[in-house]
């Protein structure tokens, strides 16, 4: 496995992946924006960004992470 393969960094990896997402839903500057606050490397925002085709596929972790579960249908609780 090469260098840029192995996850050491596991917080940007997954505020990457939450900013691929922010791209899909919302748009580029959000995400970008995003990124960068989470101090992700400026060349990985453009990396991601701009050949989504060198994106590598999210973990089994970050895959829930970022699913969105709907609220069970019925009264709400008090």
């Amino acid at each position: 496995m090469s260098p840029r393969q192995q996850r050491t960094d596991t917080g940007t990896a997954n505020a990457v992946v939450r900013g691929v997402n922010i791209q899909a839903v919302r748009n580029r500057a959000l995400a970008q924006s995003y990124m960068a606050y989470k101090h992700v490397p400026a060349r990985v925002i453009e990396r991601v960004l701009d050949h989504p085709s060198l994106r590598r596929q999210p973990n089994a972790e970050q895959a829930v992470s970022e699913a969105i579960t709907p609220a069970a249908a019925g009264p709400p609780d008090d």
